[in-house]
């Protein structure tokens, strides 16, 4: 039996938690305009979450590419892909249901196969596609990782943050695109990477304050690029809220470097073992859940005092999706659906 990691369930929790919560921050960071009090409070929030997503590559990083090359492509391919491609196309034909009845679309059959094949259903699908293209390369990536020096690794994570972390700057403040392309350093290709080279490598504890300190001044880029590129702008501006950011990049380092030194003192828990089995259902359930709930009760960050209303609305759409999810599971043939 494989080893069990129990940082990893917490840090998974705290993930998908996260996540609940920068879509109920959406709520008022699209709507207001930067100057208002409401914007500022959102942003100072949503600027301290954007490792949530990051995390869940390293974890899955860190879980599939140290294990030994040794199992057939196929075999690997069949377990990973089902779990991810078949919840994609249930959860596609769910939230094409909910646009065409509760947002008066309507659609052709080949409409519907287009904006399935192109990533269009819903804004939160595009994890699953991200993670099926990482599945398809983890039987590779798994002999790089089996065969690459600590050092090699090094050189791999150095490029990576060349093409996909720094080289962005360079369009985005400069006007132009570097003609150099690298596809093997796609942004999420390192995380997935960087997960596994922790995994073997971990940072030593005594540089904890180090990465700390990063984050914090992550938080601030974060928190004061996207107000000023915001205000620029006139409305939101997300450039530094990408997760591929160096900002976004010190947070996510700090984040899971800490709850790996926390193995041991996180103890096994239940409640958590099973949330954390609950991780993709949340993911795919949440946005109904947020919707349904500002509909027939005008749950919302808005409801009230913002600074009130934004943690009251993140905490029950996070419970009432986990209710949901851990019903459906014990459903005879529904655990292929929300697994």
């Amino acid at each position: 039996m494989a080893q069990r990691f129990e940082y990893m369930d917490w840090l998974r929790v705290l993930a998908i938690f996260t996540v609940v919560g920068i879509h109920v921050l959406s709520k008022i960071i699209n709507a207001e305009p930067p100057e208002a009090w409401e914007w500022q409070l959102a942003n100072a929030m949503d600027s301290a979450t954007r490792w949530c997503v990051p995390v869940f590559f390293m974890l899955s990083g860190a879980l599939l590419l140290t294990k030994k090359p040794d199992e057939p492509v196929w075999s690997f391919l069949r377990k990973r892909l089902a779990k991810a491609f078949i919840p994609l196309v249930f959860w596609s034909g769910i939230y094409l249901l909910y646009r065409i009845l509760e947002q008066g679309r309507s659609y052709t059959a080949g409409e519907a196969i287009t904006l399935f094949l192109t990533d269009d259903v819903y804004f939160h699908l595009w994890f699953l596609y991200t993670i099926i293209g990482l599945y398809l390369m983890a039987p590779f990536l798994r002999i790089l990782v089996d065969r690459m020096t600590q050092k090699t690794f090094l050189y791999f994570l150095g490029f990576w943050f060349l093409f996909s972390v720094l080289m962005p700057f360079i369009n985005r403040f400069l006007g132009f695109d570097v003609a150099f392309k690298a596809g093997m350093f796609e942004p999420y290709i390192g995380y997935f990477m960087l997960g596994a080279y922790l995994f073997l490598y971990p940072i030593p504890k005594k540089y904890l304050p180090h990465l700390a300190a990063a984050a914090f001044l992550g938080y601030i880029g974060t928190y004061i690029g996207t107000e000023g590129l915001s205000d620029y702008k006139g409305e939101l501006d997300e450039f530094f809220y990408e997760h591929y950011r160096p900002n976004s990049l010190a947070i996510t380092l700090f984040v899971f470097t800490l709850f790996q030194h926390l193995e041991g003192r996180l103890k096994a828990n239940k409640l958590i073992t099973r949330i954390s089995a609950a991780t993709l259902g949340i993911y795919v359930i949440h946005p109904l859940i947020q919707y349904y709930l500002d509909k027939y009760l005008s749950i919302s960050p808005t409801m009230f005092h913002p600074a009130l209303a934004i943690p009251i609305t993140w905490i029950i759409i996070f419970i009432v999706s986990y209710a949901i999810i851990r019903v459906l599971q014990k459903l005879p043939g529904v655990k292929h659906l929300v697994p």
